[in-house]
């Protein structure tokens, strides 16, 4: 990865604007750092730390904000359930945990994914976010989301 993109993301199937829409990062570390450079620092180091480009997606600003705030991730009955919770102001942990790196993204921060399949690797990630003062660090497992760093109030 060169530099830092402005938004980079891991998805599925194509919508109705061509684009396909986000999915649930399972088995991937999200977290936030605060500015470009130390981002683009972060993906270097990831990358010297044995992550492929292709494992790493980045996203700022009010566009990337947008296109997580209008998906769930989630596919079929799921993805119903969902937007009806959100429509009736129930929430869960994983809509919570979505709306944080939503607003980070918002306040021109940046949501850094490294897809992490293994214990070693959510380590090894996990590591290398925090030595470059990474925050909100959290891990998408199948079924449950891990906050290895709590969030910061944002």
């Amino acid at each position: 990865m060169t530099g830092v993109p402005d938004h980079h993301d891991a998805r599925g199937e194509a919508s109705e604007s061509g684009r396909e829409p986000i999915r649930y990062p399972t088995n991937h570390i999200l977290a936030v750092v605060d500015s470009r450079n130390v981002t683009t620092a972060t993906v270097a180091a990831l990358e010297a730390g044995g992550f492929l480009d292709s494992e790493i997606q980045v996203g700022t600003g009010r566009a990337a904000a947008d296109e997580l705030n209008a998906t769930t991730g989630r596919r079929g009955l799921a993805d119903m359930l969902i937007r009806l919770a959100e429509r009736i102001g129930a929430t869960d942990e994983e809509m919570e945990t979505k709306n944080r790196y939503e607003q980070a993204m918002r306040d021109n921060r940046f949501v850094v994914s490294v897809a992490a399949p293994t214990t070693e690797r959510k380590e090894q990630a996990t590591r290398i976010l925090r030595e470059h003062g990474a925050h909100t660090i959290a891990f998408f497992g199948k079924h449950t989301i891990e906050h290895i760093v709590p969030p910061e109030k944002m």
